[in-house]
């Protein structure tokens, strides 16, 4: 299933352009609509480009054909993002939603290949989004480059005083945070489930020091590739090089990270199953009800 959803709300804002470093920005329309609690969703999805925009001209100063630029291809995006998508998730939430109607056993493989869909669902993003901001990559200066990066090693230092300075708080921060998207979805754990979550964070190795190197990695490749952009000769070639970037989000450049890859998505995936089937009926209905919320809030969105 997708990502807990969590409230929109200040720090959520703070992160989108990070997350360019980490996938296509214009794929967090979608992003800021989960961001968003159920009853928001439709506002959340309605002002996302607005958002997006704000929070670019946060990060790169752009002047004002620039934001006329991306204002356009933002609006353009998410039209065939609320024509073309929208329909299909409301579809797969329902069906999900459906499936909890009954008892059912889930399966870590059924859930494994719900991840692969959900990736194979952000590629095509990523597709898109390079289309559609290759014409504002092909504008950027070296100053708004600069600028970039200096976002990006403010985010960096933040990143290292939550996660490497004191390894025990960040381990305590951590545990909040997967008790909190569980809940999120099944509402309150059972001490059973919470007993269950916290011992399996215990197992699982942190990897912050690695996380910080993928980071690192991945903000200079953007980086570069900016500054490469500079030189080719249409925004038709722009495009195939973010795409290139967009897509290799699909995996990891530290070694040990990408080693160790399948070996976590298994670990989660056998976790989130005995989750899942060990849920009560309060909060077997609790989900169902969510799905079916976000269907029908993607489902209005998309009429």
């Amino acid at each position: 299933m997708p990502v807990a959803a969590r409230q929109l709300h200040k720090s959520t804002s703070e992160r989108i352009l990070m997350r360019w470093s980490k996938s296509c920005a214009l794929a967090l329309l979608t992003a800021a609509t989960l961001s968003a609690g159920c009853s928001s969703v439709q506002l959340a999805y309605n002002h996302a480009p607005a958002l997006l925009q704000f929070q670019m001209d946060r990060y790169l100063n752009l002047d004002q054909s620039q934001e006329a630029l991306l204002s356009k291809e933002l609006r353009e995006f998410q039209a065939w993002h609320r024509e073309d998508k929208l329909p299909l998730y409301a579809a797969t939430l329902q069906q999900w939603a459906t499936k909890l109607e009954q008892p059912h056993t889930f399966t870590v493989a059924e859930l494994l290949e719900k991840q692969s869909e959900l990736e194979q669902t952000l590629l095509v993003l990523g597709q898109e989004s390079a289309y559609r901001l290759a014409p504002l990559v092909l504008t950027l200066t070296p100053s708004q480059r600069e600028r970039l990066q200096s976002r990006f090693d403010r985010a960096n230092a933040k990143y290292a005083r939550e996660n490497l300075e004191d390894p025990q708080a960040a381990q305590a921060q951590r545990i909040d945070n997967f008790i909190e998207r569980y809940e999120q979805w099944l509402g309150e754990l059972t001490q059973e489930q919470d007993q269950t979550l916290r011992q399996w964070l215990l197992t699982q190795p942190s990897g912050a020091q690695l996380w910080a190197q993928e980071r690192l990695a991945r903000q200079q490749a953007l980086l570069q590739l900016l500054a490469d952009a500079q030189d080719l000769p249409s925004a038709e070639a722009a495009a195939q090089e973010l795409n290139n970037y967009f897509q290799s989000l699909s995996r990891y450049r530290v070694a040990d990270l990408q080693a160790e890859r399948q070996t976590r998505q298994l670990a989660l995936a056998e976790l989130t199953a005995k989750m899942l089937n060990s849920m009560t009926p309060q909060q077997r209905e609790h989900l169902r009800e969510k799905l079916l919320s976000y269907a029908n809030d993607f489902q209005a969105l998309a009429s």
